[in-house]
């Protein structure tokens, strides 16, 4: 399983393709940095506080997981060459594997955007004549992030095996966030705080704005998401293997 495994994670960044991946890996936090002009007017904060502004978007990294999640199902299907994957090693197996490799991939894309974008922050702050403060609230965004890319990935590979359609699935986990969730936290937070990208982003930002929830509703939200959708995708993909 081990060696299943290694080689999916492999195969998931293999290939020029893999490039979209790494745009879209960026692409949530991006969304919601550019979305609030107001992370870009740090008058009045001390570092602490300025430092934790422009890290909280690093929590939506795991709506951005759930498609690196999904990138090693749906690439098979689009290229036709699922069905020799199954012969090979069989459902399980193919199954298991595709869902932690990428969760590895999402994890460690995530820990380098991560890295890349504190730097990025730490440049900007010091043009704001600030520094980077990393204190326990900080530690925390990172923390309650990777747990949420953890979950994130789960949840968009098991999206990938029940729609097993790249386009289909780019549209639910990337678009249906960014165009639904979004609108709806502005308008029915509380209705919107229990979706899944959101209850994902309450993991490193909990109550963010007062609107999402606490982390261990959110945690038990996340977590129910992803073993509901892990279940589907389970019975769905044993069932076209029978």
């Amino acid at each position: 399983m081990r060696q299943t495994i290694r080689s999916e994670a492999l195969r998931a960044v293999s290939g020029s393709s893999i490039l979209a991946v790494y745009l879209v890996a960026v692409l949530m936090p991006v969304f919601v940095l550019v979305s609030d002009g107001s992370r870009f007017d740090l008058a009045g904060l001390d570092s602490a506080a300025a430092t934790s502004l422009l890290l909280e978007p690093l929590a939506w990294s795991a709506i951005s997981a759930a498609f690196v999640g999904a990138y090693g199902v749906t690439r098979e299907c689009y290229y036709g060459s699922m069905d020799r994957t199954l012969t090979g090693v069989g459902f399980p197996r193919a199954f298991a594997a595709k869902l932690v490799a990428g969760a590895l991939v999402a994890v460690a894309l995530s820990v380098c955007i991560f890295v890349i974008w504190t730097v990025g922050a730490s440049v900007f702050l010091a043009q704001e004549g600030l520094t980077l403060a990393l204190a326990g609230g900080t530690w925390r965004i990172y923390a309650g992030a990777l747990l949420g890319v953890v979950l994130g990935a789960f949840i968009g590979g098991a999206i990938g095996w029940i729609t097993r359609n790249y386009y289909v699935t780019a549209a639910i986990v990337l678009v249906l966030p960014m165009a639904v969730e979004f609108a709806l936290l502005r308008t029915a937070p509380e209705l919107a705080r229990f979706s899944p990208g959101l209850a994902l982003a309450a993991l490193g930002v909990p109550r963010y704005q007062d609107k999402l929830l606490e982390f261990a509703p959110a945690l038990c939200i996340a977590l129910a998401w992803a073993v509901a959708l892990v279940a589907v995708a389970w019975g769905m993909g044993r069932k076209r293997a029978a």
